[in-house]
């Protein structure tokens, strides 16, 4: 040691822990240190489950739910984010739908508890944060907006579904959603008969469409 020089238990500690947190964010591979990701994608990216475990542990990455990971330092769109999280959770194909899409699109004032996702029927994640519609027959092709981190019904899509699914969510939350939409200019009833065409369930609807034109 050099003369003069002098380091404590506590120093030595704290230099310890620094080193150990740099090799650590050396190792999270720069891919997955801009976006949140699933445990199966650090897997294929050389991480183990166990070091995974220490970088939380360390602070140097956090768990927004359960298999999915991020970055401390990542910069996230706060609104985005959620839709992410859950499609990493529940894969895809996935969609945001009904009360989370309508939420996205501003056309509800409820605060959805759970995020709504749409996935095939043969789909099981376990989440509190996931509220899961099961379909078997999703239709990917039809009124899905597949943006590059997540999936979302389209309007069009949003207020159809919202109509076939109006038990589940509610009559009154779907009507309102309708009237609003409409009122603000952001659909036409065509658009909306067209896409009910399109997913066969216009039988399903059309009274609810036939009361807004009338």
């Amino acid at each position: 040691m050099l003369p003069g020089f002098y380091i404590n238990d506590t120093s030595l500690t704290q230099f310890i822990i620094c080193v150990i947190l740099v090799s650590m964010a050396k190792a999270l591979p720069q891919i997955l240190q801009k976006r949140p990701f699933s445990t199966q994608a650090a897997l294929s990216h050389g991480l183990s489950k166990a070091s995974l475990t220490r970088m939380v542990a360390s602070g140097l990455l956090e768990r927004p739910s359960r298999g999915v990971y991020r970055a401390s330092s990542a910069e996230e769109n706060a609104g985005e984010d959620p839709y992410q999280v859950a499609t990493l959770r529940c894969g895809l194909p996935s969609a945001v739908c009904l009360l989370s899409a309508l939420e996205h699109y501003h056309l509800t004032d409820q605060i959805p508890k759970h995020t709504w996702m749409l996935v095939p029927d043969a789909k099981r994640v376990v989440s509190k944060d996931l509220k899961l519609i099961r379909s078997r027959n999703p239709q990917w092709e039809i009124g899905i907006k597949k943006n590059k981190k997540y999936w979302i019904t389209t309007l069009e899509r949003t207020l159809v579904d919202c109509l076939v699914y109006r038990r589940m969510i509610g009559s009154q939350v779907a009507l309102s959603a309708l009237k609003a939409a409409i009122q603000e200019k952001k659909i036409k009833l065509g658009s909306l008969y067209d896409m009910a065409k399109k997913m066969g369930v216009i039988h399903r609807i059309t009274p609810y469409l036939e009361v807004l034109a009338s």
